[in-house]
Formats: structure tokens, C-alpha cells, sequence
């Protein structure tokens, strides 16, 4: 059976025990795809998940949120790149993923991966406030048009026109990103 995210915060709310068994049932899954595009590794994205929800149960009595499903997302979100963050650098030779192995050329393109995922965060942190916020709510708490305009209390062509903003401000951004790899990437071949 499938809840609504009211349902699953009245539950959550009177039985947290059982609330967050019903959400882990409902969102594990999809709370590891979001892990996953960021981390690129399922088994450090299952721990961030696990992690999220254990969080979640400990403040069961402090939270007062609206959308269960936007604020894991948001959660699992920012724990994952946290987790690259502390990570760029450092390489435990015990936990090395055995997918990668020691190609050189696959440590490249995560390294690159990694630095685009940095890169597109940076730019999305500098969007205008109300750009930012917007598209925030419609890609990574997965809000419509509709629900955005209502929850910030806007019309939806303002959302439509402040989305159509962030994505051209991204596709821009790419661009630049893409000319300065390729800059930087001729360079090197100067260099060798």
C-alpha cells in the first residue's frame, strides 16, 4: 500500500516506530536513486540513506515539516555531498571499489564527476533567491509548478518564468564549464 506524505506524517507522528518502517518501505528505494546519481557508489548511498532515516526517527519529536519525501530527499541531498566532500583526497586503500580498480581512467572521469557536481552546486547556491528556491522545490523536493506557486505563495507563470531563468543560468554555466575543461585539458597537452 502506497501513503500519501500526510498519512505517512500522521503515522509518523503518533508511532514514529511504525512511521518510519512505512517510510522506509515507500522511500528507501527511491532515496538511494538520489544518493546514487550523487555518490555513484550504491553501498555509499545506502548508508547515506540509512543514516537520513535513523536521523529522522532520533528527531521525531522536533521535526515539523510539510513534505516527508522533499525533506528526506533534501536531507539525503546534502548528506551526500557532504560525504564526497570529506572524501575528495583521501582513499582508504581497504575500501577501494573493486568496479574501479586502479584504472587511472575511471579515477579521472569521478574526479571529473565529482568537480561538476561541486561546479553545478556552486552555481545553483548562486541563483537568486527566489530562482534558487524555486527550482529547488520543483527538482530536488520534486514539487509541481502548482504546489511551488502555492507554497511560496507566487502564480505559476512566475514559477514557470523562474525556472525557465535557472535552467537557461545552468545551461550558460555548462557551457563555461565545458570551455574551461576543454582549456584546461589542451593545455595539459601543450604541457606533455
Amino acid at each position: 500500500m502506497t501513503y500519501t506524505d500526510k498519512e505517512l506524517l500522521a503515522i509518523f507522528n503518533q508511532d514514529s516506530s511504525a512511521g518510519i518502517e512505512l517510510i522506509f518501505k515507500q522511500y528507501y528505494e527511491t532515496l538511494c536513486l538520489t544518493a546514487v546519481r550523487i555518490t555513484r557508489d550504491l553501498s555509499l548511498a545506502e548508508d547515506i540513506v540509512q543514516e537520513v532515516l535513523f536521523e529522522l526517527y532520533k528527531k521525531a519529536a522536533d521535526l515539523n515539516i510539510e513534505s516527508i519525501i522533499g525533506y528526506l530527499k533534501r536531507s539525503v541531498y546534502n548528506r551526500s555531498l557532504n560525504k564526497l566532500k570529506s572524501q575528495r583526497g583521501f582513499v582508504d586503500t581497504d575500501d577501494i571499489n573493486y568496479e574501479l580498480g586502479d584504472n587511472e581512467s575511471n579515477s579521472q572521469e569521478q574526479m571529473e564527476y565529482n568537480e561538476l557536481v561541486a561546479y553545478l552546486h556552486k552555481v545553483i547556491d548562486s541563483l537568486p533567491k527566489k530562482c534558487r528556491l524555486v527550482f529547488v522545490l520543483n527538482r530536488f523536493e520534486q514539487l509541481s509548478y502548482k504546489e511551488v506557486a502555492a507554497k511560496m505563495e507566487i502564480s505559476v507563470k512566475t514559477v514557470e518564468n523562474q525556472m525557465s531563468k535557472a535552467l537557461r543560468i545552468l545551461r550558460e554555466e555548462m557551457i563555461n564549464f565545458k570551455n574551461a575543461e576543454k582549456m584546461n585539458s589542451s593545455d595539459r597537452g601543450i604541457l606533455l
